[in-house]
């Protein structure tokens, strides 16, 4: 606990676990018979979070400034763990009366029963005929047991300090016999009442109870109320004779129902009050007694279904709500016990208020939004309580569309915040849809998405894949899972093959469409943008960027299978284009390096053991020939490079002792030594020039010949498809045609280049009849600036020959 304090956010990094945990209790209850085991297995996850975060906080010592979200946190989870208690409770109940008609008349109810079965049963058959009174007692049992585990974690239950058989109201006793004999002269004595029956006090109403005495009745009613509250019957009436008030522990046994088992069988004793309804009719008129406390006319009004009374003492949402369930199944039980059962005197006729309290469930809720209590109109609105609206109401579609709704309501809105709202609104949709219930299958998708996306955002990347499987549509797992993988890399500058293999292993563990997935990834990350801006000038070359490296990178992808291969070169040759279109040379050569020289081996290879065809499909062909012209021109322009700067930058240099040799100086007056020693440079440089200028005679082929490649390039020219098979003008044929109107002429000039360079100015003239030639229609694609520098170097080669003596 010591180390949890001294984190910068105590306790919040450990409840991320539940992330984790939720999915292993989804994928561990798989079967449709097991889905209430498994809401009691998130019920139970959240509670141990709960209290270890309690645990955190009583532990903390006084001013820590480190708690408060901690303990927001501590609220939130105590909120989904009673809401996942609820859905278990509810939802069980109701697939199990599904087969059960939940709205027979109460006739038909009470139909063959006997006249003298007692109350008590007469209330059982009831609760397990009508399913709207008995779903109401759970939600009241729901709320009870939620105040029990609220009051039982707070210190409200050390006040209650009562000793063993006390007298009650011993110091308003002791002051009376006091002054019965004499012996007080207490001023605060004045005034008090006379007598000790219970009822002194409300009788005697000029006079009063001890102070003392006054503040421990207050306190006892407030703790009696409060176990009230929270369902606690009998520890209310221990109470009561802890305080040594048994009166009260009497008083609140007046409202229990009669049953008499003797009335068919001599089994037990009765139980009960037989004079139920006169108890209660006069404690309604006890709760509109002004002389009686506010805390004691709400104990009153709960046990006699008086709403107007108990209302006072409820200040919350849950409170405010439990008040009126009570109150309505109150008002059902007693109107069905005074239509059913033939009572052998006539009973107490309850005041009209009474029989006008037509509760239901909608206006219930209906009551509480339109409340002008700005605090609980506050909590009425919070996300979980919303949710357990319409749980209570079992409005499926209504609580899916309402979820959905909050999000697309922007940053603003605070379920962005809450990642654990997310988790529990992704669990329930998934809850209802296994169990049947709710048809809004676009709901569930846009909640599941919301959710991949937060588990991705806070780096738990692993459990995506289970949830992506869960959308219904193949389609819809393949988007969002890619989209997943791309906040990944985007993410991560350091997302290796290893990591990459690892999440696509994962997405194929449950089913999803893994070449798909990683078609789409490589698709967003290497998209290039709208227009690729096209670089005219060939002789430009612009530098490779962090985000091009990242596009580059992205190709990996599709390197974790070989069935990805077409994939990986329609991507690569797609990055390649634009790069090209660029003028990014070094970026182009960098996708070349990622995609494997086998490719198109493993490609045929791949194809031909499929269907045992040796010819591509038309679109991989194309892809292919693509990739060898991508590659014919890069190495082209790396053979000029090289033969450039061997040519230009590579040439041996002559000493000094050389060039005065070559220029005649006067050896004569040199040594014999000193001659040998020129004499030796002069034959090592004329090697080193003959070494030179064979490697140059051999780039100088190599150089032209490449460059010849890309511009005879066989069957249709470089760029050009062989077979058509997309759609005319389409963008990868317009980046196709603009590529050939800008490497084919640079692949000329470099010829050129080349050629006069070493003086091959006859093959300079024939490169004239290249480009002219209609078999390869190469001058179609130059533009009249890019032939008339063509024909500026052909004129100077046919100069060059005039002046040599050579027929052109």
């Amino acid at each position: 606990m010591s180390i949890l304090l001294e984190e910068e956010v105590p306790g919040v990094e450990n409840v991320l676990e539940l992330f984790e945990r939720f999915l292993k209790t989804f994928q561990s209850y798989g079967a449709e018979h097991q889905v209430f085991n498994q809401c009691a297995e998130y019920e139970s996850e959240c509670g141990e979070q709960v209290s270890a975060l309690q645990k955190l906080i009583q532990m903390a010592p006084r001013g820590h400034n480190k708690l408060s979200q901690a303990q927001e946190l501590e609220q939130e989870l105590r909120l989904e763990r009673d809401t996942w208690r609820l859905v278990a409770s509810l939802y069980q109940d109701r697939l199990n009366s599904e087969f059960q008609d939940s709205e027979m008349e109460s006739d038909e109810i009470w139909s063959g029963l006997d006249d003298v079965t007692s109350e008590d049963d007469l209330v059982k058959q009831l609760y397990d005929k009508n399913a709207i009174i008995r779903q109401a007692q759970l939600v009241v049992d729901w709320l009870e047991q939620r105040a029990a585990d609220v009051y039982h974690d707070s210190h409200y239950s050390q006040v209650e300090f009562y000793g063993d058989a006390v007298a009650g109201w011993e110091n308003t006793l002791h002051s009376l016999v006091s002054k019965k004999r004499g012996l007080s002269t207490d001023n605060v004595e004045q005034n008090m009442v006379t007598q000790m029956d219970p009822d002194a006090p409300n009788r005697e109403q000029n006079r009063r109870l001890h102070p003392l005495d006054k503040e421990d009745e207050m306190r006892l009613l407030r703790s009696v109320f409060a176990r009230l509250r929270c369902g606690q019957l009998d520890e209310a009436q221990q109470l009561c004779f802890r305080a040594g008030q048994p009166f009260r522990a009497a008083i609140l046994e007046g409202w229990k129902l009669f049953h008499d088992p003797n009335m068919k069988s001599r089994t037990d004793s009765p139980s009960g009050n037989p004079y139920r309804d006169i108890w209660k009719t006069m404690t309604w008129k006890e709760c509109e007694n002004v002389q009686l406390s506010e805390e004691e006319r709400a104990i009153f009004a709960l046990l006699c279904g008086h709403l107007k009374g108990l209302l006072p003492a409820c200040h919350s949402w849950e409170d405010q709500l439990w008040a009126h369930l009570r109150a309505m199944i109150d008002h059902c039980v007693e109107k069905e016990l005074r239509r059913c059962v033939n009572y052998k005197r006539q009973l107490q006729i309850l005041p009209d208020e009474y029989w006008n309290q037509q509760l239901t469930i909608e206006s219930i809720f209906s009551t509480l939004a339109a409340s002008r209590d700005k605090t609980l109109i506050a909590q009425g609105r919070d996300q979980y309580r919303i949710i357990q609206r319409y749980l209570i109401m079992d409005d499926v579609d209504g609580l899916l569309e309402e979820m959905s709704s909050w999000l697309k309501q922007g940053d603003s809105w605070s379920v962005h915040l809450r990642p654990h709202m997310i988790r529990l609104m992704s669990h329930l949709a998934l809850f209802f849809r296994r169990i049947g219930r709710g048809s809004c299958d676009d709901s569930i998708g846009s909640i599941l998405e919301a959710y991949v996306l937060q588990l991705v955002n806070l780096g738990r990347t692993d459990l995506a894949a289970v949830y992506v499987g869960q959308l219904p549509l193949p389609e819809d797992q393949i988007r969002l899972y890619a989209q997943c993988l791309v906040m990944v890399e985007e993410q991560e500058e350091s997302c290796d093959d290893e990591e990459r293999r690892r999440l696509l292993s994962l997405a194929q563990d449950v089913g999803l469409d893994v070449n798909a997935i990683a078609k789409q990834v490589v698709i967003k990350l290497c998209d290039q943008g709208g227009m690729i801006q096209h670089v005219t000038d060939a002789s430009l070359q612009v530098a490779t960027t962090a985000e091009d490296k990242r596009r580059i990178r992205s190709l990996s992808w599709l390197l974790m299978d070989p069935s990805m291969r077409s994939q990986l070169l329609i991507q690569a040759n797609t990055l390649m284009r634009g790069y090209l279109l660029r003028r990014q040379i070094e970026a182009v050569k960098l996708t070349f390096q990622l995609t494997p020289p086998d490719t198109v081996a493993i490609l045929t290879e791949l194809w031909e053991s499929r269907t045992g065809l040796t010819e591509l499909p038309t679109e991989v062909e194309a892809a292919v020939r693509e990739y060898l012209c991508i590659q014919t021109y890069i190495d082209a322009l790396d053979a000029f490079q090289e033969w450039f700067t061997r040519f230009h930058h590579s040439k041996p240099k002559k000493t000094e002792a050389t060039v005065q040799q070559q220029r005649g100086g006067a050896s004569s007056q040199l040594s014999f030594t000193e001659n040998l020693l020129k004499e030796q440079h002069l034959k090592q440089h004329q090697v080193e020039i003959q070494r030179w200028q064979a490697a140059v005679d051999s780039l100088t082929q190599s150089a032209i010949d490449k460059l010849y490649n890309v511009l005879l390039f066989p069957d249709g020219g470089w760029m050009v498809d062989s077979v058509s098979f997309e759609e005319e003008n389409s963008p990868r044929q317009q980046q196709q045609q603009l590529l050939r109107q800008t490497c084919i002429p640079h692949a000329a000039l470099l010829l050129c280049n080349v050629l006069t360079s070493t003086h091959r100015y006859s093959q300079c003239l024939e490169l004239a009849n290249v480009i002219a030639s209609e078999q390869q229609s190469l001058y179609k694609v130059c533009s009249a600036e890019q032939l008339a520098q063509l024909t500026k170097h052909l004129r100077q080669s046919y100069v060059r020959l005039l002046d040599i003596g050579e027929t052109p």
